[in-house]
């Protein structure tokens, strides 16, 4: 059997872990897999899942980013603080949250590739100091609020079944997919997490291919930030505190190799929805935070080690 075909099977396998879940918690939850419920999830998911494509991307090229929650939750403190309610300042927060965002990942980018930090400690020593700016912007009390229109767009649904900025993700989602597979640009992103010497003997800027990805990461992370504001309504200190490990456990559960090279989004969207539609079935059955928590971590091994166990990078 060939790799490739090893490597769809397990992805297939995933999506059916994901599918049996869901079945699984209408069957303990009746109305779990109702049109509204559904939509929920669908909701819940986007936000992750689109934090899990510049993880992916990261991943993808041999390095972990630390630094998505807390560009997050600077980009959701800035948010609330600019849009105040209204509308018309919702074009030059999104601005905003995108400058910054790209400022953070090519901070990242300096230290792993020009410092030579591995990139783990590089984006948790930036992410610690992007914490301290958001705490100091907003003096450890976030003020401001989200306006009609950002609410809409988390709230609202597009002919009535889905919510906006799940639709934002699914064409997010189909691009990257595609632009991994197709493009010049996703096929230096494996070759780079195979081997970077060898990228760059074979003519690939690396410089350039890792900025792109490390400002990605960073501006998909802000752009999640700037979505959870319609979610919550205001901002939070703890908004995406858990993203750090959800997304980073999404994206190995896809099938990602964590030392990179192998994977992609495909596998990313069924991690998410895992990790999503467990957390959606434990609230449902009153499962305390530590229980989650629990729970969260033994499926994980047992997804890795019966689904990926015994595999090494190829």
């Amino acid at each position: 059997m060939s790799q490739k075909l090893k490597k769809s099977i397990s992805v297939i396998a995933v999506y059916c872990v994901m599918f049996a879940m869901l079945f699984f918690g209408n069957a303990v939850s009746p109305g779990f897999l109702s049109p509204n419920n559904i939509s929920v999830i669908l909701r819940e998911m986007s936000f992750l899942g689109i934090c899990c494509i510049g993880q992916t991307l990261v991943i993808l090229t041999g390095g972990i980013d630390l630094s998505l929650c807390y560009t997050l939750l600077l980009c959701n403190i800035m948010s609330a603080f600019i849009i105040s309610g209204s509308d018309a300042n919702v074009p030059v927060a999104l601005l905003i949250c995108f400058g910054v965002s790209a400022l953070i990942g090519f901070v990242n980018f300096l230290g792993v590739y020009f410092l030579h930090i591995p990139a783990m400690i590089m984006t948790l020593a930036s992410g610690s100091a992007v914490y301290g700016i958001a705490y100091i912007y907003c003096n450890g009390a976030p003020k401001g609020k989200s306006s009609p229109i950002t609410t809409a767009l988390v709230n609202s649904r597009f002919l009535g079944m889905i919510n906006w900025t799940a639709l934002i993700w699914i064409l997010l989602a189909v691009a990257i997919i595609l632009i991994l597979k197709f493009t010049n640009f996703g096929r230096s992103v494996y070759a780079i997490g195979v081997n970077r010497v060898t990228a760059q003997y074979s003519g690939i800027s690396v410089p350039r291919i890792l900025a792109s990805v490390y400002i990605l990461s960073a501006i998909f992370a802000g752009l999640t930030g700037f979505l959870f504001l319609g979610y919550t309504g205001t901002a939070y200190l703890s908004t995406g505190s858990t993203y750090n490990m959800d997304s980073i456990a999404s994206v190995v559960i896809g099938g990602t190799s964590i030392a990179g090279g192998s994977g992609g989004y495909l596998g990313s969207i069924a991690g998410v929805g895992i990790m999503t539609v467990l957390n959606s079935l434990l609230t449902a059955l009153a499962v305390p935070q530590a229980g989650k928590n629990i729970v969260q971590g033994i499926l994980i091994i047992v997804l890795l080690v019966t689904v990926y166990g015994g595999k090494k990078k190829e």
